[in-house]
């Protein structure tokens, strides 16, 4: 079990102990970290994250494309994990929503989305 994580804090559990999550929650948290973190960033690990952060330099009709590839080099690590479905949806403002879909261990479905 690993410890459960809110925008980089520990979270309390029941009894003033620290939160764990399951198996699927880690996996979430794993992923959602590797995507969020960018790449080159963090020192010690430097092929550690992505770089969806470059995403709006990227020309619009590439984005997919893009995406998709960040995705894939920042999960390259996670072999149980298929990446089935990826989906951008720009919002106002330059933001862009991001929904992914992936087949975990070939039986689990786990879904995705988070702002970049």
């Amino acid at each position: 079990m690993e410890l459960k994580l809110k925008n980089g804090q520990y979270q309390r559990g029941e009894y003033q102990g620290l939160a764990e999550v399951n198996e699927i929650e880690e996996l979430l948290q794993r992923i959602n970290m590797k995507l969020m973190v960018h790449r080159g960033s963090f020192i010690p690990l430097p092929d550690y994250g992505s770089r969806l952060y470059l995403l709006s330099r990227a020309k619009p009709s590439y984005r997919q494309i893009a995406a998709r590839k960040y995705v894939l080099e920042a999960l390259a690590d996670e072999t149980e994990l298929v990446l089935e479905t990826l989906e951008l949806i720009d919002k106002p403002k330059g933001e862009v929503l991001l929904y992914l879909s992936f087949t975990y261990r070939g039986k689990y479905t786990v879904d995705l989305e988070t702002e970049i």
